[in-house]
């Protein structure tokens, strides 16, 4: 497991955490003011020679939930890819730790059809659930 190096990290309760790069942008409701860390994967986490990765992590300080994030122009396998890659190489801190995914795109989302439904069932089948959402998305952190 790679350590987090903590110039890459940024310590938040915030009521709404907000990741945003180019065009694309999503928004956790963090209504319990709950603390997490805001994680930049690409360029401080891992470099350019590590392969492909995610832009970005929120980590649960408590709970050590962890939300991966890929913010996209419209390039849905790469985005696939970019977290696929991120999650083997960041396992989980705890066992129970809820995983999640998101792709997140400024052009279209990808429609839900049988193609969608497959790498879904591919990150489920590793305890991840992906989500495909549209820029300004908000996402509830319930915990």
């Amino acid at each position: 497991m790679r350590e987090i190096p903590a110039h890459c990290t940024t310590k938040t309760s915030n009521p709404l955490i907000v990741f945003s790069e180019k065009k694309s942008r999503i928004a956790f409701e963090n209504p319990n003011h709950n603390s997490y860390l805001a994680i930049q994967v690409d360029g401080c986490v891992f470099s350019a020679a590590d392969g492909p990765k995610c832009d970005k992590l929120l980590e649960s300080e408590m709970y050590a939930d962890q939300y991966f994030v890929e913010l996209k122009g419209g390039d849905t396998m790469k985005a696939v890819e970019q977290l696929k890659e991120t999650i083997e190489k960041l396992p989980p801190r705890q066992r129970e730790a809820k995983r999640m995914a998101f792709a997140v795109f400024s052009n279209t989302c990808p429609k839900n059809d049988t193609k969608r439904q497959a790498i879904e069932k591919r990150f489920r089948n590793k305890g991840v659930c992906i989500k495909f959402c549209r820029t300004g998305d908000a996402f509830l952190l319930e915990r």
